[in-house]
């Protein structure tokens, strides 16, 4: 479960607010235009309107008619073009602010250490990259040029009326501070609500990412278990309605008072304001106006609460989106990291200790070294540790005690990116990407010419396969490289690795899943492949390290036994009990 961390130096409506830093011109052109409208819309307006009533009206003024006549008509005109690019520029200002979160999050993500992938769930984070991102959309849209221009909008009417006359804008303000008030315990149930349906969504997206797949549906399927998962996901999208319904209906009765109440004050405006009209303290083109900037400012009022309610909702989102960004980076460069480069392939793991949890070593007092050009197999049972060791040397983990040094260089003590140049790596659970083979092969050198990616796949021996497929090396691969068997996914793993062409190897049984005739012409394209090259082999099938230079036994996190293929059998130890036994199994 993701544990949130507590390096925020603002709360959550700060950090929002940061995010907008960068863009602060565009901030203060959404406020001068906001202005501009709310000048002209609140103040000049209403008060032309008035002139129209008490001037032109009164005194019979034709041509003051007029003009003010043609005022109303240009005035709406020109804040209607205002209002489209108050628009643009907030829409524009929102996406930009969506496009830096969610590329802060995916940044984030490609930092965080290992462990992290291995506890959370794919779902998850799909989710926050995709649904949290897209929850906030149209509060960054409309958030802050509405909250801005509401706020603008109701102050500046509030004070023209003032102007007007006090006591019927006392009157108007009437129960609103309650109702502000009630707003804001509203929002607090919605941003409970919000947080809940995330929630859901998340695991809606996790039941979808974990089955509507090809190996998800296969393993469904092979368990008859179709309809077990749909009713699993039945309840989830019911939950979901739930939440849903109860998001929508939390300030439904609020809305209904505020509607009630903003009918009701209109109309004491209009009788009270009758009367002062009547005894000769109110002008009727004042009332009028009045009434017109009353008619403005309940709506906005009524908006500008309804946006409380709103971010509320959205403080939930941005605080799963903070959780992530906030992740620590456990695996980074030290401030004096330095490039690693021409390196020989010398290997040294100096006393090495480490722990996935406290009190739970994975590895205890790993020393062993390995010369450039060697090869050194790792072999031992199920949890020994061998792929825990392997994983320490690219830095995928830091150790706990000790060292791990390349070339005689500690490798925390140079440049993450110079350090994986210089290591391949073929895992026994082969991951493609839903691309051509080609791209695949050359994903560790997208600009590789065609001659070497071919170069790698006869090395590799899988281009003649590649070469019997429908579009040769322009075959679309299918999710996870679906269309091609265990052992050809493998080949094409192996060639993406000989493409890259590094100075060290680390094979996690990249021979497993082929098949003898395959296995032994892949072992002499391995043999070509490793002269001068330093390989660190993980094995179970003990056939394919037979000619290792220094074979590791590991068991519970130790090595027990360390040799070659031969020395190991005299010693009768564990590694000659694990070679027996595979000779009887065959």
């Amino acid at each position: 479960m993701l544990r949130t961390t507590q390096s925020n130096r603002f709360p959550t409506t700060g950090r929002i607010i940061q995010t907008f830093r960068p863009y602060w011109w565009r901030v203060l052109l959404i406020i001068v235009m906001i202005l501009i409208n709310s000048t002209l819309g609140t103040a000049v307006v209403p008060e032309v309107t008035k002139m129209i009533i008490d001037q032109a009206f009164l005194r019979k003024d034709v041509t003051l008619l007029a003009w003010l006549v043609l005022a109303l008509i240009v005035l709406p005109m020109f804040t209607g073009v205002v209002s489209i690019a108050l628009d643009y520029v907030g829409i524009t200002l929102a996406q930009y602010v969506m496009h830096d979160l969610r590329i802060g999050l995916y940044a984030r993500l490609q930092a965080v250490a290992l462990r992290f992938y291995s506890s959370e769930r794919t779902g998850e984070i799909i989710s926050r990259l995709t649904n949290d991102i897209n929850g906030v959309s149209d509060v960054l849209s409309n958030g802050l040029s509405g909250t801005l221009s509401h706020s603008i909008g109701m102050l500046t009417t509030l004070l023209v009326m003032l102007s007007l006359n006090v006591p019927l804008t006392l009157l108007s303000l009437g129960l609103t501070p309650i109702f502000v008030s009630l707003a804001v315990r509203v929002g607090a149930v919605l941003r409970g609500a919000s947080k809940e349906k995330q929630q859901t969504l998340a695991d809606v997206l996790s039941v979808l990412e974990e089955t509507l797949n090809v190996s998800g549906a296969l393993l469904v399927k092979s368990f008859g278990r179709q309809r077990a998962e749909t009713t699993r996901f039945k309840a989830l999208s019911e939950r979901l309605v739930t939440i849903q319904v109860r998001q929508t209906m939390v300030g439904r009765w609020f809305l209904l008072s505020f509607h009630l109440f903003f009918n009701i004050v209109p109309a004491l405006v209009y009788y009270f304001g009758g009367l002062q009209v009547m005894g000769g303290r109110l002008s009727p083109g004042s009332l009028i106006a009045f009434i017109a900037l009353q008619s403005q400012f309940f709506p906005t009022l009524r908006q500008l609460l309804s946006i409380p309610l709103d971010i509320q909702s959205a403080l939930s989102l941005f605080e799963r989106l903070f959780a992530y960004l906030d992740l620590p980076i456990e695996i980074a460069d030290c401030s004096n990291a330095r490039a690693l480069d021409h390196v020989a392939g010398h290997i040294r793991f100096h006393h090495v200790s480490f722990c996935y949890q406290p009190e739970q070593p994975a590895l205890i007092d790993i020393d062993f070294a390995v010369q450039p050009g060697q090869l050194v197999a790792l072999v031992g049972p199920s949890g020994a540790g061998k792929s825990t060791t392997a994983c320490l040397l690219p830095r995928f983990y830091d150790v706990g005690q000790g060292a791990v040094e390349i070339d005689g260089h500690d490798v925390r003590s140079v440049t993450q990116e110079s350090l994986l140049q210089h290591i391949g790596i073929v895992t026994q659970e082969t991951y493609l990407l839903h691309t051509t083979i080609r791209e695949n092969i050359a994903y560790g050198r997208p600009g590789a010419a065609d001659e070497e990616v071919i170069a790698a796949a006869q090395a590799a021996q899988i281009h003649e396969r590649i070469l019997q497929l429908p579009n040769g090396y322009e075959t679309v691969v299918g999710p996870r490289g679906y269309v091609l068997s265990g052992g050809e996914k493998q080949r094409v793993a192996i060639a993406r690795v000989l493409l890259k062409n590094p100075r060290i190897l680390i094979l996690d049984e990249a021979t497993s899943a082929l098949d003898t005739r395959s296995e032994r012409l892949l072992q002499a394209a391995l043999a070509e492949l490793q002269m001068g090259r330093t390989t660190l082999a993980i094995a179970h099938r003990l056939s394919t390290i037979l000619s290792a230079d220094q074979i590791l036994v590991m068991n519970a996190g130790r090595i027990v036994e360390r040799g070659t293929h031969a020395e190991l059998l005299q010693q009768g130890g564990l590694y000659s009990q694990y070679y027996d036994e595979q000779l009887k199994s065959r």
